[in-house]
């Protein structure tokens, strides 16, 4: 197997996101500071599983994010084209093969799948990356490595793609915090999905939302 590269990111620093203003391309949603109802998140649930029928559970989400990609023939971090809303999700488990048992049926526990979808509005490609436990947050950028697109139980492929999610978030506001709480639940469900624990992950939280 080749050695995963070592991506150093202080010579390669992501770019700084900035929100867009009402007459550029694509402006930054008003947050509201009325709570998600369950009504809304319902909704998004439907909609997720149109795009990931696997999701059986909504975690978090943020108003608005930018998906960057590691360019390694260029050594920098390009946008990809896609923005919009992030959701955090979770999947039905995976039964995984038992490696120590002859038989070929044998299995054990089935095995969490979480992953992070961006919806995207400027385009028809959507952002979907399965979480398997290789998570940073540095600078503000929440960073993956894996491949995307491979979320409805394909092979891992691990160190394909290096992407960075920048969350907008404000000062002061609705979405104070929104991107350090959800860098925290993406770590939590990543470790969960390797196997390594993690923290409590119990149904929606919208404690990200203020």
């Amino acid at each position: 197997m080749t050695p995963k590269k070592t991506l150093n990111r202080r010579s390669h620093p992501l770019p700084h996101a900035r929100p867009s203003s009402p007459d550029s391309d694509h402006a930054i949603p008003q947050s509201s500071k009325t709570p998600i109802s369950r009504t809304n998140q319902a909704l998004n649930l439907s909609v997720l599983r149109r795009h990931l029928p696997s999701t059986t559970a909504l975690i978090s989400l943020a108003p608005y994010a930018v998906i960057y990609t590691f360019s390694a023939a260029t050594s920098t971090w390009e946008k990809s084209g896609i923005e919009g809303t992030l959701f955090i999700c979770a999947q039905t488990p995976l039964a995984s093969t038992n490696p120590m048992s002859t038989n070929p049926l044998s299995t054990t526990a089935p095995r969490e799948r979480y992953s992070v979808v961006v919806l995207n509005r400027k385009g028809l490609r959507d952002f979907v990356c399965p979480l398997r436990g290789d998570v940073d947050f540095e600078a503000g950028y929440i960073i993956l490595r894996g491949m995307e697109g491979d979320a409805e139980g394909g092979e891992e492929t691990e160190g394909q793609r290096i992407w960075g999610i920048w969350i907008f978030e404000e000062e002061e506001g609705s979405t104070r915090g929104i991107r350090e709480a959800n860098a925290r639940i993406v770590r939590e469900c990543a470790a969960r999905a390797a196997g390594k624990g993690g923290g409590a992950i119990d149904g929606y939280r919208d404690d990200v939302i203020r």
